[in-house]
């Protein structure tokens, strides 16, 4: 056992990690391996037509928060993003993302730091594949959706950048990072096991956008509900002052003011 202060410092995980074994995230397992409560999200934002096998996003996450650094993995993973308009465009990629049966997925986005409502994500590990997947899916997006649609390829997460630390193509892997991604490989459990994502939380999830659709002013919501607004309309009182026929029960409205004035006068 290594006794000095100093280096112990440099390279204790454990202290590192323990603000999530605090909160349940994280345990370690009786062989000394830290391990993760990993459960299937019940009330996320997307719809997953093919994980990808080769990610363990929400660790590279974590490693990021703590240890201030890009995963080589994430330095890799390039990603085609799709910005649907409106419900029934997300709809339409969805079918795409089917038709093609590449790691994909598509939902809301909930993210502050994204502007648009819908989000659709294509995943590749190389930027020779990632080109190649943007040219298929601009072409497929152009015909079944519309030309005027948003499609890009990026790198790596959004949440890497805007951060201002530095833009992807800045990106760097130290001496420092390997040995510490060697050091976390060796101690941190990366195994999760990637199970399709069940029928009925897809359907959970797609009722959301729907509901996410009406919050959000997007009429194209009514495509999948029959036409009928998701819940009854309230009664209203201000026809009558908008020059509209009177209504059983109404008051009559005084003449509108031809200035600004304070409500009661």
């Amino acid at each position: 056992m290594n006794t000095d202060y100093q280096t112990i410092s440099k390279h204790n995980i454990l202290a590192k990690l323990r603000p999530y074994f605090d909160n349940g995230q994280m345990f370690l397992r009786d062989d000394g391996k830290v391990d993760r409560n990993t459960r299937l999200t019940a009330n996320g934002p997307w719809i997953h037509q093919k994980l990808a096998p080769n990610r363990n996003c929400l660790l590279y996450h974590t490693y990021y928060n703590t240890f201030g650094f890009v995963h080589s993995v994430c330095q890799e993973c390039w990603k085609v993003v799709v910005r649907p308009k409106t419900l029934v465009q997300l709809k339409q990629l969805m079918d795409i993302q089917r038709m093609m049966d590449l790691p994909s997925k598509c939902g809301m986005e909930k993210r502050e730091t994204v502007h648009g409502l819908y989000g659709g994500y294509f995943y590749n590990d190389s930027l020779e594949q990632g080109l190649q997947c943007y040219k298929a899916v601009r072409m497929n997006v152009d015909s079944m959706i519309s030309p005027d649609v948003v499609v890009l390829l990026k790198k790596g997460c959004t949440e890497f950048e805007i951060d201002g630390k530095s833009p992807s193509d800045q990106w760097e892997i130290s001496e420092d990072q390997k040995k510490m991604e060697r050091l976390l490989a060796d101690l941190v459990v990366d195994d999760t096991v990637k199970m399709p994502q069940p029928e009925h939380v897809k359907e959970d999830v797609w009722q959301s956008c729907v509901h996410w659709a009406y919050s959000n002013g997007d009429s194209t919501y009514a495509e999948f509900t029959g036409g009928k607004p998701l819940f009854p309309p309230y009664k209203t009182y201000h026809e009558v002052c908008d020059g509209e026929e009177k209504k059983e029960g109404q008051e009559d409205c005084a003449e509108r003011p031809k200035q600004l004035v304070a409500v009661g006068q």
